[in-house]
């Protein structure tokens, strides 16, 4: 629990942080009317970092107080790979063909990530588990099918309105989850169906009760022995 907060107070920090810079240069290069390739960096650094921020929070929020949370942990390593390639390239001045189709793959499948992983926040019954599942494949076959397009530089029409026909069905199966944990939750009050945040506010509560019934039994057992050791004995 205090790993997630230890890693959610710098990711808001650096969203608002690179929110204000952004807006703040934006307005003085409007006024100014310089749009060197500098200038362009700079607004693009802070656009990388606000970005990655976000999708370093969708995962950190995905994240539940039990078990090993494989994917929005997969989805802020990925996040944090994505944002360097981007702001290396940038700086570095990289010409290198190769490096670009990389950083664009691994940005494809980092968005990936935390698009299951912001899925994955609402908590559907059995009967709609597969509609989840479904949608996983669909929005990874994505960016596989993304990827093989970089790198193979196929430029067929019939690829891309493959393309357009997964991102439509990932479109709706993105839609539709959050009105079946609805449904869902209407129907039944099951603890397994409440969301990540929510799972981790009762962890925390219960965690806080279980101190203090050690703290209660710990102060009654004091009591016992002061009551024992101020007590006559007979005989």
């Amino acid at each position: 629990m205090s790993d997630s907060r230890g890693l959610k107070k710098p990711l808001l920090y650096a969203l608002i942080v690179s929110v204000l810079l952004g807006a703040i240069l934006g307005i003085l290069l409007v006024l100014r009317n310089t749009w060197g390739w500098l200038e362009v960096r700079v607004m693009l650094t802070t656009v990388v970092i606000a970005v990655a921020s976000l999708c370093g929070l969708a995962c950190d929020l995905s994240k539940t107080p039990f078990g090993l949370n494989l994917l929005p942990k997969a989805g802020l390593v990925m996040t944090g790979i994505t944002a360097a390639m981007l702001l290396l390239g940038m700086w570095g001045d990289v010409d290198s063909e190769v490096y670009w189709k990389i950083s664009a793959v691994v940005s494809i499948f980092g968005v990936a990530t935390v698009h299951v992983c912001l899925l994955s926040i609402a908590r559907l019954v059995g009967r709609f588990q597969w509609v989840y599942w479904i949608g996983c494949q669909v929005i990874f076959g994505l960016a596989v099918l993304l990827a093989t397009i970089i790198f193979g530089e196929i430029e067929s029409e019939g690829i891309w309105r493959l393309v357009a026909t997964m991102s439509i069905v990932a479109a709706a199966i993105t839609l539709v989850i959050p009105i079946l944990h609805r449904i869902g939750r209407m129907e039944s009050s099951r603890e397994d169906l409440l969301m990540p945040v929510d799972r981790r506010n009762i962890a925390s509560i219960d965690e806080e009760i279980a101190c203090m019934e050690k703290e209660l039994a710990r102060m009654q057992r004091l009591r016992k022995e002061i009551v024992e050791r101020d007590t006559p004995k007979d005989g």
